[in-house]
């Protein structure tokens, strides 16, 4: 009896090993930029701490970057652009949507692409095939739909494969496209959404932005960053916008910040956001400074809660308010930013828009908070942690 308690006991105390299973991840990660990237690590963090045993294959647009990005954070990384890949080999079908994803169809099925074989032949016989969040499938990047119809193909050859997305921004979307992604998505096995729009388009439960995943301590924040007046004035998808210049610069002044202290140009994109320093510097009294992509990547955002930010970034916009500063949201009236701000405005960040096409309303606005704002981030980021766990703690 001695001996069989003995054993019980042994067994009951000695480590299971851990479940090695193969996870595939897609992102836009590799740029860089800082919300893709954001969203890419918190995941990776995620993985490394509940699966750190498992092989984790990232596909993402730039693989180089991707992995001096992400070097060090999960044991058993790998770093593919295979899925990114056939989705450009497929530019020649760009007009004709359906006849592309029946061509990725095709690819999934039965291979015929001699330099990514390989790669479909892993993407067919991992465990799980989870898209990352992010506002990267839509009407604006249209080809991208076919990411989910490869995934699609690969359920259908492999029924026991698990598919999810989560924090996905789809809006806008049309026609076959829309088609295409809802087509897919129908058969995934967790999909959730990030604003209203996306949710109403698709049918698909609205969970907040994969960027609160990281913000359960306080890992992401720069609390030794000096000055409080921070703009992030970008030029992809909206153009350069010079004549936004000075109303920037009035709204600082108007909302508490003096024209003695330091002007700071975030560059959330390396270095293109960098462009207007110069404009800024022909009006500014102060020091112009560039916050380098380098510093935010491996430091933090700075987190001074006095600070006043004006960003047209969606995710600078996030990250600010939940350290608690106050802001105002640039809009250029684009359909695909306005909803990614809404949507941020809709949980409480407390932020003004500044509407830069509108002579009407293209006034000086005084930046605003919600205080309470911090803890709806922090509430937040459990709601995400919860969703992660749904993903992969059930197989454990």
């Amino acid at each position: 009896m001695l001996n069989i308690m003995f054993s019980s006991l042994t067994r009951r105390l000695t480590k299971q090993p851990a479940v090695k299973h193969k996870r595939y991840l897609v992102s836009t990660a590799g740029l860089p930029n800082l919300g893709d990237e954001f969203i890419t690590r918190a995941w990776l963090q995620y993985l490394a701490r509940y699966e750190p045993e498992s092989d984790i294959w990232l596909d993402c647009s730039n693989p180089s970057h991707a992995s001096l990005l992400f070097k060090d954070i999960h044991p058993h990384l790998h770093v593919v652009n295979t899925l990114w890949q056939l989705v450009w080999n497929t530019q020649h079908l760009l007009h004709d949507s359906a006849a592309a994803a029946e061509q990725m169809k095709h690819w999934i099925d039965d291979a015929g692409t001699p330099r990514e074989d390989l790669g479909i032949d892993l993407l067919r016989n991992v465990d799980s095939i989870h898209f990352l969040g992010g506002g990267y499938i839509n009407q604006m990047w249209k080809a991208n739909a076919l990411l989910l119809t490869a995934a699609y193909q690969a359920k259908r050859r492999n029924p026991t494969l698990r598919l999810y997305a989560t924090g996905l921004g789809l809006y806008p979307l049309e026609g076959i496209d829309k088609q295409l992604v809802s087509e897919a998505l129908h058969i995934f096995d967790h999909a959730s959404v990030r604003d209203k729009e996306s949710a109403e388009l698709t049918g698909i439960e609205r969970l907040p932005d994969d960027a609160f995943l990281a913000l359960a301590d306080e890992s992401w924040k720069d609390l030794e960053y000096p000055g409080r007046a921070f703009v992030c004035l970008q030029q992809d998808v909206v153009g350069k916008h010079p004549d936004a210049i000075r109303t920037i610069t009035d709204s600082l002044l108007k909302s508490g910040i003096s024209e003695n202290e330091p002007l700071t140009i975030v560059e959330a994109i390396p270095p293109d956001d960098a462009w207007s320093a110069e404009q800024f510097e022909n009006i500014w009294p102060s020091e112009v400074r560039v916050l380098p992509f380098t510093r935010l990547w491996n430091i933090g955002i700075p987190s001074n809660p006095d600070a006043v930010w004006i960003s047209s970034r969606f995710h600078v916009h996030l990250l600010a308010a939940a350290a608690g500063a106050k802001g105002l949201a640039l809009q250029f009236g684009n359909d695909y930013y306005n909803v990614k701000h809404q949507s941020l405005l809709d949980i409480g960040t407390g932020w003004d828009t500044l509407h830069i096409h509108d002579n009407v309303e293209n006034m000086p606005h005084v930046a605003t908070c919600n205080a309470q704002f911090t803890s709806i981030a922090a509430r937040l980021s459990q709601q995400k942690m919860n969703e992660a766990s749904l993903l992969y703690g059930s197989e454990q």
